[in-house]
């Protein structure tokens, strides 16, 4: 048989998040060295590392918990199996009302990936492709999901993240994101406007199964005909399609 040598740094990873998934009440770092038999700086830099990525997060009084990021690994799984039958129409409806690009996105670690798309009809259209990839900052779709993560978990993501210039748009500072995020928040649209491909304005809303974000449906529109007509026809149907969504995804069936 063949032997596969253990990773002591992922086998302490797992037993620290099985042994906070297993406990009925938050624990302090202290109590968690003693049980893992972790040396304390050791778990610290691990701890520190795992609620910067939202594995782990510190609750009132020190505490450490399971954070939402172990939920959100789960629910990606079950919704990437359900685009095919949920989402595509939707997006298809989503295409026809508005003759524009969209997309469904999900997010994969500090990037967004298209998993669904249908290209709009016009001349001049931008097409997205499966598997694209994105920084949650740059485009709509990642700035709405930003939006729905919490506080603890955006503080880290602004502390890892470097910024890189995909357009003269392209926001290039911690403070300026913060900002787009809040907005975001309380529009409930992610927008951008040629941050990550020139002369591309992207409206974005998000997909919730049982009150969580799971992914994010957006548009793509060339600036030569987006205008305050269009942007509000726009954030309409797809406040209609995310609702619809929303409906499907709690039903688990298909219109």
């Amino acid at each position: 048989m063949t032997s596969i040598r253990k990773v002591k740094s992922a086998d302490r990873t797992l037993d620290l998040l099985e042994t906070l998934a297993r406990a009925s009440d938050p624990m302090h770092a202290a109590t968690l060295a003693d049980a893992l038999s972790i040396p304390k700086s050791s778990l610290f830099h691990l701890l520190g590392t795992l609620t910067d990525r939202g594995y782990t997060e510190q609750v009132a009084g020190g505490a450490y918990q399971i954070g939402p990021m172990i939920e959100q690994l789960a629910r990606s799984r079950g919704t990437a199996a359900q685009v095919p039958q949920i989402i595509e129409p939707v997006l298809a409806d989503l295409c026809t009302s508005i003759n524009e690009t969209c997309s469904f996105n999900v997010q994969t670690g500090d990037e967004v990936e298209v998993v669904a798309t249908k290209a709009g009809r016009q001349a001049l259209t931008y097409t997205m492709q499966l598997g694209d990839l994105a920084p949650l900052y740059a485009v709509s779709a990642g700035k709405i999901l930003l939006a729905e993560q919490s506080d603890t978990w955006i503080d880290g993501y602004l502390d890892r993240i470097r910024f890189e210039k995909f357009t003269p748009h392209t926001i290039r500072s911690p403070e300026r994101l913060q900002r787009d995020i809040d907005r975001a928040r309380s529009e409930g649209f992610g927008f951008v406007e040629e941050e990550f491909t020139p002369g591309i304005v992207g409206l974005a809303v998000a997909i919730r199964r049982n009150g969580a974000a799971v992914g994010a449906l957006n548009v793509a529109i060339p600036s030569v005909r987006c205008d305050s007509q269009k942007l509000s026809q726009v954030r309409q149907q797809l406040r209609i399609a995310a609702n619809r969504a929303t409906a499907l995804l709690a039903n688990g069936s298909r219109s």
